[in-house]
């Protein structure tokens, strides 16, 4: 199961944003996810309802999640059930907290990648949000770390399900501190399609989006029984509604990479 964790150390970032638009999420509150670095160390936040016993258990094992069955198929990004384990690339000692639970994992300690030993938050709770608090592996890179943290896209919010902000805080070596806010304001509905409106920090981004959905897809054992999918096209826009024309990444919920297309495809 190790094969499938994706090569690149720092795609355990992806793997948190998934996690946090599978989440499950009180009515009026705005999904959110907190990401915090500081030499040594990196915290994120999440403000979902919490875990339940199924989730601990889940996060425990390899190729166990409580993504699977019936409600995978209506549209969860994740799907091995393995992707937490991936943060053991840069992290050796993993504490958790989250509703009324507070573990950890240690990366030293006979099978403690999957053997949680209870252990109470070394920094500050939220309360109502869920804390993953990583204490970097010396072998950790932190300075491609940060690059990769400052290099998420807020384009990624147009194809999230629930995900609609993204905080980034980093603390340099020299205490300077610098802040990013990743954004997706309320949804317009016109007769052009729908009008959705990114925030990067004081810049605003606009696309008008069409979606077409597929149906009976064959069977592939990766993602079973999901039988349909959708497309996604985001074509950027200016203030005026004209089209702005530049080459755009395209999405599996995620980033993959730039084709030259001039549209958001997902």
């Amino acid at each position: 199961m190790s094969e499938e964790l994706n090569h690149n150390s720092f795609h355990f970032l992806h793997e948190f944003i998934q996690n946090a638009d599978d989440n499950a999420y009180e009515d009026g509150v705005q999904p959110t996810l907190d990401i915090s670095y500081r030499r040594g160390f990196l915290r994120i936040d999440c403000n979902e309802k919490g875990f339940s016993a199924g989730n601990v258990e889940s996060i425990c094992k390899i190729g166990s999640s409580t993504k699977s069955g019936a409600d995978k198929a209506k549209g969860y990004v994740g799907e091995k059930g393995i992707g937490f384990k991936s943060v053991f690339k840069v992290a050796n000692i993993v504490h958790i907290a989250s509703h009324h639970y507070s573990f950890m994992f240690d990366k030293s300690a006979l099978l403690g990648m999957i053997a949680p030993m209870w252990s109470n938050l070394p920094v500050s709770s939220r309360h109502g949000w869920t804390t993953f608090y990583l204490r970097l592996s010396e072998g950790c890179e932190e300075h491609a770390l940060m690059k990769e943290i400052n290099s998420l896209d807020p384009r990624m919010l147009i194809f999230l399900r629930k995900l609609r902000c993204i905080n980034i805080t980093i603390e340099a070596e020299d205490g300077r501190v610098t802040r990013r806010a990743l954004s997706r304001l309320p949804d317009d509905n016109g007769l052009g399609g729908t009008t959705i409106k990114l925030c990067h920090d004081n810049d605003m981004m606009r696309y008008i989006v069409t979606r077409h959905r597929v149906e009976n897809l064959p069977d592939e054992e990766k993602r079973a029984n999901i039988r349909e999918s959708e497309i996604l096209l985001a074509f950027p826009i200016d203030e005026e509604w004209q089209p702005k024309i530049k080459a755009q990444q395209v999405f599996a919920f995620l980033p993959i990479r730039d084709y030259g297309l001039e549209v958001c495809l997902n």
